[in-house]
């Protein structure tokens, strides 16, 4: 086959195989990261440093490629890894159970490991004309993912039930074995690859993978950082991966553009922006579109490093790509574990260090091509690119804008307070579903949300205060505290006049706590204010939070049509909640309820820790605790009227 043949739709055709085992590998990777936190650690109760050995033996799977291919050559090693990857995919669609769905997660990410060393190692030994479609594959992979989630609202079509997901999983298998079936007999049993000075550069896939996932990805950063109303930042990764793959195919077809001097400029502009990047305010977008193109850029460097591939092995590949997703692992590990741990770097030190480590190989990488020449250009990667992400652009321009304003009654108001625990239930299951069926049966109008993420690598992919609000048809303000993704949310049925947010003192702790406000308008003269918070949540550091809430009290102080909602992590006999009291703050519960009022934990309530507080001018008649363990906290619900 000529490279000819591949620029005119051939090479679309060759890049279905890639792509499509990148958007599953993604996929299982989006279910193994939050496993090891939510499962195993939550719901199994493994210490936190008891999660390495299912972490690193995981990926450490992934160097048994080169013995793997050796043994039974590298045809029957790309049917079992893709094949197995694709299979393995289709039935964690069909499973429910946490645990199973952990422990095919488990090798779901071993055998997409084994995949991509694989195939690299195929596409080499096919010729020149191969080369780019590894490199445009993970890009277009990239892309396809980000366009799935976006016509599904943004989740994972594993947390939709329904015939429609599980057809599109299936036909995704099946394309994924045609697309190996049509390969070919392969020329070398045993793959190809090039020197050590070429081949090390492939350690740049994995830091190139948690950029992805934890930034150029992201659409819920990219919102929350720019202040751009949904759904521009999807609309703006979506241009971001055209701009990738623009970047891969200048870097591949034209190598004297990576001049060293040029590199080096832009690779420190890269880390630069990677380390401040919850900083950047509006400048996030640069990073996204031009941040993008420089690392779709730097990858088309790399894939023409290794263009010539004379060494009939794939030991070097092995080591060096597996060794790649291996520090994906370790600093995306690091960047979470510094919320439990205390280290000696700061938590954006993590992702500044992959783009670091990335900018440093694509330099060494310009000297190996800087004065190589010039070869046909493969549009494939762009072309398929700009083609799929047309589709989720159609989908949100023709959905509606969300829900219309309503003429609020007045009071009584029903309000929750709820903390949906990343919507992972008490058997370590994600079901963002269960969660807005719990508000939607409880017929609130406003809630005040904790523990609540837009798209987090640890928390998997949704972005649950948007779809939570599109579903039920609510107005939503939303702010992070720790980072910009994970913190706290309001939903209204009512019109939402203004919000804010204020972060509140750590006093030594990891994670960065804060309240977020909103005024509401529910038909009174005044409008409600609505006040939503998550104190720190070790129970033995109460002086951490006798500091956290005087900031909030102060706030408090003097307004009236107040009400406050929270996670205070600390039981109604406890000195900060004493605060509280002496504040003049009324406690719904001991005003309405019945009971110990206990929410925490939902499978054994034991505890009062979440709390309905409001101003003396207001006065609930009814508040109850709804029994449900789609979390691992039961919400409470009260009906606020004004007092007469």
């Amino acid at each position: 086959m000529t490279h000819e043949n591949t620029q005119n739709g051939e090479g679309l055709i060759n890049l279905l195989l890639p792509s499509l085992a990148v958007v599953f590998g993604l996929q299982m990777l989006r279910a193994f990261i939050p496993g090891l936190a939510w499962y195993l650690r939550d719901t199994i109760g493994a210490s936190t440093m008891s999660l390495i050995p299912y972490a690193l033996g995981t990926f450490f799977v992934g160097f048994l490629t080169a013995l793997l291919v050796r043994l039974i050559g590298i045809k029957t090693s790309l049917w079992i890894s893709g094949g197995g990857l694709g299979i393995l995919r289709l039935v964690e669609q069909l499973v429910k159970d946490p645990g199973v769905d952990f422990w095919l997660a488990i090798a779901g990410v071993g055998t997409f490991l084994i995949f991509l060393t694989t195939y690299l190692g195929w596409s080499r030994a096919k010729g020149s004309a191969f080369q780019p479609i590894f490199y445009l594959g993970i890009i277009s992979g990239f892309a396809l993912d980000i366009t799935l989630r976006g016509v599904f609202g943004l989740r994972e079509l594993r947390e939709i039930d329904g015939w429609l997901p599980f057809l599109l999983t299936a036909l995704g298998t099946a394309a994924i074995l045609w697309g190996i079936w049509r390969e070919g007999p392969p020329e070398s049993q045993r793959g190809s690859e090039g020197n050590c000075r070429s081949v090390s550069l492939l350690l740049a896939i994995g830091p190139f993978f948690l950029l992805q996932m934890l930034y150029t990805q992201n659409t819920g950063w990219v919102e929350e950082v720019s202040g751009l109303p949904f759904p521009a930042g999807f609309l703006i990764i979506c241009l971001g991966y055209i701009a990738a793959a623009g970047g891969a195919c200048l870097g591949f077809a034209r190598p004297r553009s990576l001049h060293p001097s040029l590199v080096l400029g832009s690779g420190f502009l890269l880390t630069y922006g990677i380390y401040y990047a919850d900083q950047l305010g509006a400048a996030s977008l640069a990073l996204i579109l031009g941040g993008q193109f420089i690392l779709g850029w730097g990858l088309g460097g790399i894939g023409r490093a290794n263009q010539e591939a004379p060494h009939k092995s794939l030991w070097r590949t092995t080591l060096a790509l597996t060794g790649g997703m291996v520090l994906f692992l370790l600093l995306s590990f690091a960047y979470y574990v510094a919320q439990d741990i205390a280290l000696p770097f700061s938590r954006a030190s993590f992702p500044a260090l992959a783009a670091g480590i990335i900018a440093a190989l694509v330099f060494w990488a310009s000297f190996q091509v800087w004065k190589k020449t010039p070869r046909d250009w493969e549009p494939a990667g762009l072309i398929s690119t700009g083609m799929m992400v047309l589709v989720p652009i159609i989908c949100w321009i023709a959905w509606s804008p969300g829900p219309g304003r309503i003429q609020p009654p007045g009071t009584p108001v029903r309000v929750m307070n709820y903390n949906i625990h990343s919507a992972y239930n008490v058997a370590g299951s994600q079901d963002l579903e269960a969660i807005a069926s719990v508000i939607e049966n409880a017929g609130v109008e406003i809630i005040g949300l904790q523990e609540i993420s837009r798209t987090r690598l640890m928390d998997g992919s949704p972005d649950m205060p948007t779809w939570l609000a599109r579903r039920l048809g609510m107005e939503m303000v939303f702010a992070g505290t720790e980072e910009p993704i994970w913190g706290n949310a309001i939903l209204s049925r009512y019109p939402i006049l203004e919000s804010g947010y204020q972060p509140l003192p750590r006093e030594g702790s990891l994670i960065g706590r804060g309240f977020l406000w909103a005024r509401i308008d529910v038909g009174e003269e005044a409008p409600l204010l609505v006040v939503v918070t998550h104190l720190h949540h070790i129970v033995a550091d109460g002086h951490v939070r006798l500091v956290q809430v005087p900031e909030i009290l102060a706030f408090l102080e003097g307004k009236e049509q107040a009400v406050l909602l929270g996670d205070f992590n600390a039981k109604p006999d406890s000195p900060e909640i004493g605060l509280i009291y002496e504040a003049g703050l009324v406690d719904a519960w001991l005003e309405a309820g019945e009971g110990p009022g206990y929410t925490d934990a939902s499978n054994n309530p034991v505890k009062r820790i979440d709390y309905l507080w409001h101003s003396p001018d207001l006065i609930v008649k009814e508040i109850d605790v709804i029994q449900t363990t789609a979390s691992d906290h039961m919400p409470v619900v009260g009906s606020i009227e004004k007092k007469n």
